[in-house]
């Protein structure tokens, strides 16, 4: 899957000043602290066709990944890194909203997700049209793209950018991460937030 070099070298610029204050320091490589530019807003649908905005979790730390189902191999190694961080959590879970958003709305229907899903109810689904799942992604400046598949049943892939996104309770993205932390290093960070 390519990474933009673009947004890495934009996300890659960004502060670490821009982050609230923490007795837990930020790792110093593989995460970067966002500007308020990174607005977090989105309109979307949950596996049970339940329009979900980012207002719904406020109070709670937002664990936020861009994926989708067609992946064959990124996309499913990530959420399990989500499920696993949040049993690392223990008790602590409850204070996460982890959210997966499709970025490919016109196969990742609400029945597709919650099949896909079914392994780990705690994490959330969302897709929606294909206007709202852009909007979503342009809140968090993610790049997505398809690209075709001539000679596959599949038609066609999407290529997107790999992060985890961390919010404060208030649903303000604060961190995002390039992919490939570990369940371990995943729970420590959530933890920064939810401790704040």
């Amino acid at each position: 899957m390519r990474w933009p070099i673009i947004l890495i070298a934009a996300l890659a610029g960004l502060s670490v000043s821009c982050a609230r204050e923490s007795a837990t320091p930020l790792p110093k490589e593989g995460v970067v602290a966002l500007s308020e530019q990174f607005t977090g807003d989105f309109t979307l649908v949950d596996k049970n066709g339940v329009a979900r905005t980012d207002e719904d979790f406020a109070g709670k730390v937002m664990l936020i990944y861009f994926g989708f189902t067609y992946c064959p191999d990124v996309c499913p190694g990530d959420v399990n890194v989500m499920s696993a961080a949040l049993n690392e959590l223990g008790a602590d879970a409850d204070k996460v909203a982890p959210v997966f958003i499709s970025v490919d709305p016109e196969r990742d229907t609400p029945q597709t997700l919650s099949d896909y899903f079914a392994f780990d109810e705690r994490i959330i689904p969302l897709t929606g049209t294909v206007e709202a799942a852009m909007a979503a992604r342009q809140s968090f400046k993610l790049f997505a793209e398809k690209e075709p598949l001539p000679d596959s049943a599949l038609e066609y892939t999407v290529n997107h950018g790999r992060f985890f996104y961390i919010t404060d309770r208030n649903g303000q993205p604060e961190f995002a991460i390039i992919g490939g932390i570990d369940p371990q290093g995943l729970a420590a960070l959530l933890r920064r937030n939810i401790d704040a």
